[in-house]
């Protein structure tokens, strides 16, 4: 049990090395669109309060894990090719959804009074 866990952490560590690149598509030459939700980072739908509501929800554990600021900058499709079937096509397609659904809205931050202009 601990070596499979200590080869999916060293397979994470080492695939967190080599920069990810989203997939994306091109509406003009100036914007660039991911291809889907799974194929956004996952700190940027971590960074939104549906998105960090919707990997809590679809993929239990996610945030906490102890390899999570390794892997973050990686996507869901990223991870999943690497989980060795821990992430299945079916929890790809239930997140598609609800990611799909949710609007994507940056987490608020407040000001304090002192800090407002």
């Amino acid at each position: 049990m601990l070596s499979r866990y200590v080869g999916t952490a060293l397979a994470i560590s080492v695939l967190a090395l080599v920069p990810a690149r989203a997939q994306t598509v091109v509406g003009s030459a100036d914007t660039a669109q991911p291809a889907s939700a799974l194929d956004i980072p996952i700190e940027k739908i971590a960074d939104t309060t549906d998105g960090c509501a919707i990997l809590d929800k679809d993929f239990p554990g996610l945030r906490t894990h102890p390899m999570y600021s390794f892997f973050k900058p990686m996507t869901l499709n990223q991870i999943a090719a690497m989980s060795g079937g821990k992430i299945t096509p079916d929890m790809l397609a239930q997140a598609q959804t609800d990611l799909a659904a949710a609007p994507l809205a940056p987490v608020a931050v407040s000001v304090s009074a002192a800090g407002a202009p």
